[in-house]
């Protein structure tokens, strides 16, 4: 027992020896630094700490055979205690870089699905700090600060945190893995991915399942690309089998590219395998102007390349462009790809390209590359101004060159054959030779049609500045219906060239010349364009000149001169041009420029002259314009070191709108080496006004500093309605920077304390108003701005406008609000409204994007009142309100019209798709004045609907009552047929406007008057009015009596009937005198425009009897009453021949022009009289029965006094004056 006791107690104490021995070793830095000597392959630099507790080094190297590891500055802590409870606790493990490098390893056949056993740790494990600055796997970058934070206890892995930056990713994870029986994961997080543009791209990640079966995946993408994804992957099967699906709407690669390249509606599939490979299939909708156009995806990818069985773009069933191809990256990269084109409507997709003059019918291409080489063709057809062309030829070449040995385009009659090469390894080389064969450029520049024949060789290179060059040109034919001929010949080796035999000729026009270089330069330039209007459609005038060449490479000399006449473009040109420029042998240069007549449009520049003179370090040129819309005269100089130009702007004076702006001092102006462009302080003054500058930097990123004083309002009365004024003063400051990122700074106007003047009836009424200002500030991601006006007797204007600059479409959202606005202030920018009164009020909300904003809100009008003499009514206590809700408006409002009149108005407008209408009028008595013609009460009941390009007016209109009074006929009723063309007059393009009517219009159902022409009746009657004024119905003369040939004929039947367009009524009308037992009359019928008159009698007699009681009352008796007869029917005739005699005569310059008859009996004459101009008026008569002849000339002197010069019988010279009594 005592042995059994001593053996007991031995052991004891030879455990509680090892376990001393232990703590020893592990728990001192001597005995850690001894046991990490005792390792393999490992090395410790700096060590400090212990093994037991936590240590640091500063660096840890191990090694065996060919796995290395190195930790850098790695630090260790981790607590032994907490083993008690069977618990590894690290709390911290920290290296600023890991690099592993392994042995290569053997591929090795699949040996089917990894097993992972089911994990029972003897030990809990809880990791803290875990931290890795960088981790490199054979020398390749894996991960960048990546932390961990875990705990696993019975029931798994918890994943606390795990952040992993690589290569612009960074992920953030969290979740649960149980280590048995498949082992489960659930996990969650983020993924940060790089994106280009200012958006950020972040996935929100989800994974469940096993990963010994299938793993769930689903990630929700925002920012960059807003869609999901959706997949289901085995990770450990063999050949790691995965679908995936991904779902996106609206979206666009990068923020500059238009939104036509929007992808809508994208869906893209994958599914497969390593081995097999993973099927790709992917399709999406992209928003094309007119139409949208289908994206199609089809392909394969696996571990060895990518095959692209069809990547299509659709517009249409004949209009596509597809790709497909292979690339293998197996061993080397290789690639081949072909392309199908086919009427592809690209613009469709890049709108914001103007269309090019060809466009591509077909174009087909292949092309391979392997090893560094390639090898294709291409051919295409293409559409060009004047017809269809086609260009092919095979391709080869490799990194350092390209070649087309057989380039051919055929375009029409034409054709060019030829070859092009071109290096680009240590110089740049090239071997051109094209051959041209009755080519016609108008296939490509539509002004230039024609022919041209000829070589065109060019073969050299080009290394640093040593330039080594043999070409020739030699192109003749026609063009512009014109001989041309483009000749040149040039040779270069090093610092010597020779340009020899350079004709450029174009019917009258014609550039020639040479130029060499050897040691000295020299040269001539022959110009005589005589006939520009050759040259160029719109093009005209001519230019004459000569350019001299002379001097060195390093001092050149010349002297330039042109002269110009008539020279023009379009509605932009000058009467003369003078133009010299030399350089002297000392290298000073000096230009003269004089343009005369300059002219833009309707506006006459004056003449303009420009002067520069000076050499390489300093320089100075005058600017002077001299026009009627502005004068101009401008100063300055500089000097150039060689890297900077600094100057200023030594002279200034503007004179422009009755203002006369001078520069007050010089102001600094340079130009720096690193592309700045400076603006130094200064100002300018016109009088009190004044136009003050701080430093400014044009370019790049301008910064501008500006602040205007006490500008006079009144300078802008030249571009204002004559009897509208404005006084007051202006005052200005801006302070803005505009670098690329966007701009920032504010802007200030403000024209408070002013006047707002209206000239009513010869005499200006005042407005003043107490605040007018509008201030923005902005920033790269906002623009507020605020406008406010405000008034006593005006009323006031608020709004606010917020708008983002950075979106295309640059949303806005703000207020606005109205209260008591004087609406009169508007009356002269109307001049059909004589008064125009009213207040509006309301409010509402600005939004939507800043080229289609769109406004909610509501407007008031108030105590309106609007008439004038160009408008038919008078509108009197007008109310109207208009709601607006973005893209419509809802109307209502009523007004009333002189003592008993009233009218309503309601219905909306719509502008969403095409102009959309929806209004009711209705009114009751409202009087309406034709001056001087007509004052009527007319009672509408109207349906106005409008939708698209079809306007419908519907309803009724009553003219119950009223008079028509017409001393004569305004010009307006003499028409121009539909059909005339008025040479030398712009042809306004006729409206596509499609009108349905259903008007029914009933007139004098009270009693409606018509008085003219000698005619006094009662108006009765109804139409209706249909589509495109098709009219039916009859209006009737009622009671009326007509004068005509000195009689009062009584209107027996009198009736307007209308069969189609209104303008063509046919005539019923009989106009009687009654003698005794006879009935004497004038029968007007058949169309409008072309009316039948004849004389009838009831009993019937001869026309001669029957005109004789129309006009005598009697039967004829005697010559006298056959003179008298013969007048009558001369001035019915007269009176039909009118329309044909006034125009002749209008054609003439004679305006006013009037046939008619005068005198009677034998004296009877016709007279024709016109106005030849304002104040002075000729007539001409003819006897009819006597061969008598006057002619008369009549000057007005003043309103009642008229001279009159008259030859005939007798000559006369009188003075007339007339008094109205």
């Amino acid at each position: 027992m005592r042995a059994l006791r001593w053996s007991l107690g031995g052991l004891l104490g030879l455990i509680l020896l090892l376990l001393i021995a232990v703590a020893a070793l592990l728990g001192t830095p001597a005995g850690s630094r001894a046991v990490l000597s005792w390792v393999p392959g490992l090395n410790v630099e700096g060590f400090d700490g212990h093994l037991a507790g936590g240590f640091s080094a500063k660096r840890l190297e191990w090694s065996d055979g060919a796995t290395h590891l190195v930790l850098d500055q790695p630090q260790i802590e981790w607590s032994p205690a907490c083993l008690l409870r069977m618990t590894l606790c690290l709390h911290k493990v920290v290296a600023n870089e890991v690099l592993l490098t392994l042995p290569p390893s053997e591929p090795s056949e699949s040996s089917g699905p990894i097993e992972l056993p089911d994990l029972s740790l003897p030990l809990s494990l809880e990791l803290g700090d875990i931290r890795i600055g960088r981790f490199l796997l054979d020398g390749q970058e894996q991960l960048r600060d990546a932390e961990l934070a875990a705990h696993w206890d019975r029931e798994g892995l918890h994943i606390d945190s795990v952040k992993l930056v690589r290569e612009g990713l960074n992920l953030s994870l969290k979740g649960l893995l149980k280590p048995t029986q498949g082992w489960p994961l659930e996990a969650e997080g983020t993924l940060g991915l790089p994106a280009p543009g200012e958006k950020p791209w972040t996935l929100r990640l989800q994974a469940s399942g096993e990963l010994m079966g299938h793993l769930k995946l689903q990630a929700q993408s925002s920012g960059y690309l807003n869609g999901t994804l959706e997949g289901d992957l085995q990770p450990l099967a063999e050949n790691l089998p995965a679908t995936a699906l991904v779902i996106a709407d609206g979206f666009k690669a990068d923020a500059s590219l238009p939104d036509t390249l929007t992808l809508n509606q994208l869906r893209l599939n994958a599914s497969g395998n390593l081995k097999d490979g993973y099927q790709l299939a992917g399709a999406a909708v992209l928003p094309a102007e007119q139409s949208p156009v289908v994206l199609t995806l089809r392909g394969r990818v696996d571990a060895q390349g990518a095959d692209i069985a069809a990547l299509d773009l659709s517009a249409a069933k004949d209009q596509r462009v597809a790709l497909t191809g292979r690339l293998d990256w197996k061993d080397a990269f290789a690639a081949n790809a072909q392309l199908d084109w086919l009427d592809f409507p690209w613009r469709r997709l890049y709108p914001a390209i103007d269309e090019p003059p060809v466009s591509v019918h077909t174009f087909k291409a292949e092309v391979s590359y392997s090893e560094g080489a390639y090898l294709g063709n291409f051919d295409g057809a293409f559409k060009g101004p004047a017809g269809d062309f086609t260009l092919a030829s095979p391709v080869s070449g490799n990194l350092s060159e390209v070649f087309l040995p057989s380039l051919k385009l055929v375009a029409g009659q034409g054709k060019a054959e030829g070859h092009l090469k071109v290096g680009f390894a240590d110089a740049v080389t090239w071997d051109a030779a094209l051959g041209l064969s009755d080519l016609d450029p108008a296939y490509w520049l539509e002004e230039m049609p024609g022919r041209l024949g000829g070589p065109l060789r060019s073969k050299g290179s080009l290394k640093g500045e040593a330039l080594n060059l043999d070409a020739n040109l030699d192109l003749q034919g026609r063009l512009r219906g014109q001989p041309a001929i483009f000749k040149a010949n040039a040779v270069a080796a090093g610092q010597a060239w020779k340009v020899d035999g350079l004709t450029l000729q174009l019917g009258d026009n014609r550039i020639s010349g040479q130029a060499a270089l050897d040691q000295r330069l020299s040269g001539r330039l022959d110009i005589a364009l005589n006939r520009l209007g050759q040259l160029w459609p719109q093009l005209f005038g001519k230019v004459s000149g000569q350019l001299d060449l002379a001097g060195t490479l390093k001092a050149p000399q010349g002297q330039l001169k042109l002269d110009g006449q008539r020279v023009a473009y379009a509605d932009q040109g000058l009467r003369t041009l003078d133009l010299t420029a030399s350089l002297d042998a000392a290298q000073r240069g000096r230009v003269n420029l004089t343009a005369q007549g300059l002219r833009s449009g309707d506006t006459d520049f004056g003449v303009l002259k420009l002067d520069g003179s000076g050499d390489l370090k300093r320089q100075q040129l005058a600017l002077n314009l001299q026009g009627k819309p502005v004068v101009l005269d401008l100063g300055l100089d500089g000097d150039w070191n060689g890297k900077d130009w600094r100057g200023r702007l030594a002279k200034g004076d503007i004179q422009s709108g009755g203002q006369d702006w001078r520069l007050q001092q010089p102001a600094r102006l340079e130009r720096l080496a690193d592309g700045r462009i400076n603006l130094g302080a200064h100002c300018w003054a016109s009088g009190p006004a004044s136009l003050c500058m701080e430093d400014q930097r044009l370019m790049p990123d301008p910064r501008l500093r500006m602040h205007l004083r006490e500008f006079p309002l009144d300078s802008l009365a030249r571009w204002l309605p004559e009897d509208f004024a404005w006084k007051g003063k202006l005052d200005g400051d801006v302070q803005l920077d505009l670098p690329g990122s966007g701009p920032n700074g504010s802007i200030l106007i403000n024209a408070n304390d002013g006047t707002l003047r209206i000239k009513e009836q010869e005499e200006w009424v005042d407005f003043p108003y107490q605040r007018l200002q509008l201030e923005s500030r902005l920033t790269p991601r906002r623009i507020d701005t605020n406008l406010q006006f405000q008034g006593d007797k005006l009323g006031s204007l608020q709004a606010q406008v917020q708008l983002d600059p950075r979106p295309k479409n640059k949303p806005v959202n703000g207020t606005f609000s109205l209260n008591g606005l004087d609406i009169s202030l508007a009356r002269p920018f109307a001049p059909m409204v004589e008064t125009l009164k009213g207040h509006l009020n309301g409010s509402g909300q600005i939004s939507g994007g800043l080229l289609a904003p769109r406004v909610d809100g509501e407007l008031r009008l108030s105590d309106g009142e609007i008439s004038g003499g160009d408008l038919p009514t008078r509108f009197e206590q007008l109310q109207v309100t208009a709601r607006i809700a973005g893209e419509q408006v809802d109307l209502s409002g009523d007004w009333k019209a002189g003592e008993n009149g009233n009218g309503s108005l309601s219905g909306r407008i719509a502008w969403a798709s095409g102009l959309d209408v929806d209004v009711k009028l209705r009114g009751n008595r409202l009087p309406v004045t034709v001056e001087p013609y007509a004052n009527l009460e007319v009672e509408p009941d109207l349906s106005v609907q409008m939708a698209g390009e079809k306007l419908a007016v519907s309803g009724s209109v009553q003219v119950p009552r009223g008079a028509i009074t017409i001393r004569q006929l305004p010009p307006s009723t003499v028409k121009v047929s539909d059909d005339t063309v008025i040479v030398g007059a712009k042809q306004e393009p006729k409206s596509a406007l499609a009108l349905n009517m259903d008007i029914d219009v009933k007139v004098g159902s009270d009693k409606l008057t018509f008085s003219g022409f000698g005619l006094n009746a009662e108006l009765a009657g109804q139409v209706h009015i249909g589509d495109n004024m098709d009219t039916r119905g009859e209006l009737r003369l009622n009671n009326g009596r007509y004068r005509a040939y000195g009689q009062k004929l009584t209107i027996r039947r009198a009736r307007l009937l209308f069969a189609g367009p209104i303008d063509q009524p046919f005539l019923d009308v009989e106009a009687i005198r009654k003698v005794d037992d006879v009935v004497a009359g004038l029968r007007l019928t058949g169309n409008a425009e072309q009316p039948r008159s004849e004389v009838f009698s009831e009993p019937a007699m001869s026309q001669q009897q029957a005109l004789s009681y129309l006009v005598l009352g009697r039967p004829m008796s005697s010559g006298e009453d056959s003179n008298m007869l013969g007048e009558a029917a001369l001035a019915l005739g007269l009176a039909g021949s009118a329309p044909l005699t006034g125009e002749v005569a209008q054609r003439l310059g004679i305006q006013d022009f009037q046939l008619d008859t005068e005198g009677t009996g034998n004296s009877t004459s016709v007279v024709a009289s016109g106005q030849l101009s304002d104040r002075l008026s000729l007539r001409y008569g003819v006897g009819v029965f006597e061969p008598a002849n006057t002619i008369a000339l009549r000057y007005l002197l003043s309103k009642k006094v008229y001279l009159e010069a008259a030859s005939g019988l007798a000559s006369s010279l009188d003075i007339f004056y007339k008094r109205d009594f």
